[in-house]
């Protein structure tokens, strides 16, 4: 670890992706994870120095392809499948995808995913959501880590640029996290050591005094080639519509990957994310005091000159692989995180007078946080022959431990007055001067599991998935100075998936697994609610229409018992800026998906996607309505050829259909929606020189005016109007 960091301060800048080089012929199976293959439907053999795969060619990272097409992933089921040979519906946003959208943080790539849907709490929450229902199950290089829901600690709003690529499973998968989540499983493949060096050096200008600078840097160490190592900085800032409010991120990135034997291969690696957002609050209130509907513009604000939130996280882990003889692969991981967080705010809530602009509540907050975060995952995988063919397996244990201690400070004395609220702007408020600051969740939460997952060959053309996972989940918390000891021991997650190839481009499967899966949301006395259990069906239908074109068809059911539902109007005791949820049973979600993505021609990128998700209570009222029930998302670019070939142009759309709340008005419980609305993108690149490029990124070209979030603590949030960013690149 010594000269991880000498080298890290040293340089200070970070790196990129390493081709593994050992002598021998291996199967698949034997690829190290940490470089996350990607497969093409060809058979082929590729041979790069010392390097031999037989069976199917691969690509260390989609950022050395230009292309929207997926390759392997284990998101699923811990085996490095093919999508085609996965019983699950699988995304990937791809390198090249992330580039042509200028997406710069994970939030950016989540947003864009097929079947994943974005509302925000406040200026510095977001919720994502697939299938009808929230997605609480992230995986970083595969190994699982927990979300703080609530406390922000910038989980899933890492920058971009340290990522080659996402993968969005949706369905449950009990099997790897334990959490068998009905929605999604997301996991954020970093980028590795490239086998040769490389640097990029990128700055970005654009509306609202947008400032970025990016460098990334990939270099072997030393002669022998068996160590190399990936530098990434960047530094982003930038004012917003929102009226008072900026965000500042620093973000750096460095990992070394060294083949210390032939068959031992390891990775040392650390993150480091600073976020700040001046003028942080929530959204603007959506009724006067009157019960009439507010019509602010999309600068409106809930605010003060001094409100500010941060988080500060730095997360080091280590990743090594070993190759048996035989064909397998030992994997241990392990990841540290320590993180700080604060916020300090005032939050209006109520409802202005029209003539007056008085009448709105105050509730000031000053927050301190500190998170400690441990997780250890162990697996070994690969081939193994039983009734005269070849099969694979893998056996998994995971643990993770999340402490967390958040504090907070009320004003000494009493507190200022806030004025009024006036035209989507309040009037200026002091900052108070605060009192000591006393703890109000002090916690830890422990979860570990074991696992063991088997390809079997029933036949040539069908195969069989099957594989169970033991969890404990435990939870020891001090809330608000209630304390309160969850925990659940020896819970029983199976997961069965059946594939049939119909033909080399053809398959079929149908999948089944149970569901549980604890929630952070809390009844009207603070305790939690109880873990949701089910089951979660699907049948799906996959095809290779060419080479890099991949068609996905999928049809799904989930059941759910003692899912968390918002009270409409309803706070936890004592807490104003706590949603109060109660546990119902019967709740269903039906579907379906439909998922074109590749390369259509040469040059020619797609990705389309359209999702229908039916969330349903055991009355048939519809569910989780902030979210909506159908989206359909559509991006394509394409690299003209021959003279014109420095030229690349794109452009897609975003739609989904209407989403709406029950919140409490003035005179009760309403309903505020905001309806089906599509907003379009473009862009262009053009290549000046094999170095140098610039790119443009036009956002919501036709200005289209929609809400963001919808009756969250009866407020509201304009989604952002057209922007216009120039970026450009110089390759060293």
């Amino acid at each position: 670890m010594t000269l991880f960091f000498v080298v890290w301060r040293s340089i200070n800048m970070f790196l990129d992706s390493f081709t593994l080089r050992r002598a021998g012929r291996f199967s698949l199976l034997t690829v190290p994870l940490l470089l996350s293959a990607s497969v093409s439907a060809e058979g082929v053999q590729l041979e790069q120095d010392t390097l031999v795969v037989t069976g199917r060619q691969l690509s260390a990272d989609s950022e050395q392809r230009d292309s929207y097409a997926p390759g392997a992933s284990t998101t699923a089921t811990s085996l490095p499948l093919s999508i085609k040979d996965t019983p699950q519906a699988v995304s990937v946003i791809t390198h090249q995808q992330i580039k042509d959208q200028g997406l710069v943080s994970s939030g950016d790539i989540l947003h864009r995913a097929p079947g994943v849907s974005m509302t925000r709490s406040d200026s510095n929450r977001f919720n994502y959501s697939a299938r009808g229902y929230a997605i609480s199950t992230y995986q970083f290089d595969g190994l699982m880590t927990p979300i703080q829901g609530y406390w922000n600690f910038g989980d899933t709003d890492w920058d971009s640029a340290i990522y080659d690529r996402i993968e969005v499973v949706r369905g449950a998968t009990g099997l790897l996290t334990g959490a068998g989540d009905p929605s999604a499983s997301v996991n954020f493949i970093r980028k590795k050591p490239l086998p040769d060096f490389a640097a990029r050096l990128s700055g970005d200008i654009g509306r609202w005094d947008k400032r970025r600078l990016m460098a990334d840097v990939s270099t072997p160490l030393g002669d022998s080639g068996q160590t190399a190592a990936r530098f990434v900085a960047v530094r982003d800032s930038q004012d917003t519509h929102v009226d008072k409010m900026e965000h500042d991120k620093e973000t750096y990135y460095g990992v070394i990957n060294s083949q210390l034997t032939p068959a031992t291969d390891v990775s040392l690696g650390v993150e480091y994310q600073h976020n700040q957002t001046d003028g942080a609050g929530g959204g603007f209130p959506m009724f006067y005091a009157d019960g009439s509907l507010t019509d602010f513009d999309r600068s409106a604000a809930n605010n003060t000159d001094w409100s500010r939130f941060y988080n500060e996280t730095t997360r080091a882990f280590i990743d090594v692989n070993h190759f048996l003889d035989n064909g397998w692969r030992l994997r241990g991981a392990y990841s540290h995180d320590d993180g700080q967080y604060g916020l300090t705010y005032l939050f209006r809530g109520g409802f202005p007078d029209r003539n007056t602009s008085e009448g709105m509540s105050a509730y000031f907050a000053n927050y301190q946080g500190e998170r400690s975060r441990q997780d250890l995952h162990f697996t070994a995988e690969g081939p193994y022959e039983l009734f005269g063919r070849e099969h694979e397996a893998a056996f998994g244990w995971v643990r993770t431990q999340d402490d967390l201690d958040m504090r907070l400070a009320a004003p000494a004395g009493a507190a200022p007055g806030i004025g009024g609220y006036f035209d989507g702007k309040g009037d200026p408020v002091a900052e108070p001067e605060w009192g000591a600051h006393a703890s109000v969740d002090d916690s830890s939460l422990v979860q570990s599991g074991a696992y063991a997952v088997t390809r079997l060959s029933l036949a040539d053309r069908l195969h069989l998935i099957a594989g169970v996972r033991l969890s404990d989940w435990e939870l020891d918390q001090v809330y608000f100075g209630d304390h309160r000891q969850y925990s659940y021991s020896n819970e029983l997650t199976p997961y069965a998936g059946l594939v049939y190839d119909f033909d080399d481009r053809f398959s079929g499967y149908v999948s089944y697994t149970e569901l549980f899966q604890t929630q952070n949301v809390r009844s009207t006395d603070g305790s939690l609610l109880d873990p949701i259990t089910g089951r979660n069906y699907e049948i799906g239908l996959k095809a290779s229409l060419a080479e890099e074109l991949d068609l996905n068809l999928a049809v799904f059911r989930s059941e759910q018992d003692g899912l968390g539902e918002a009270i409409p109007g309803q706070i936890v005791n004592g807490r104003p800026d706590t949603q109060a949820y109660r546990a119902t049973e019967g709740a269903t979600v039906e579907g379906f998906e439909a998922e074109l993505v590749g390369r259509l021609a040469p040059g020619w990128n797609l990705n389309a996607s359209y999702t229908l998700a039916s969330p349903k209570s055991a009355e048939g009222d519809r569910m989780n309505a902030s979210h909506p029930r159908q989206q359909a998302k559509l991006f394509t670019s394409y690299q003209f050829a021959d003279d014109w070939r420095a030229l690349r142009m794109g452009g897609g759309v975003r739609w989904q259909s209407e989403i709406y709340r029950d919140t409490r008005g003035p005179a009760g419980t309403t309903r505020v929606s905001q309806g089906s609305y599509a907003v379009v993108d473009l862009m262009a690149r053009y290549e000046f020189s094999p170095d140098l490029s610039a790119q443009l990124n036009l956002n919501n070209l036709f200005d289209k005016e929609y809400y963001d979030q919808v009756g969250f603590y009866s407020q509201g949030w304009w989604g952002a109007p057209r922007s216009l960013r120039l970026s450009l690149s110089y390759d060293f």
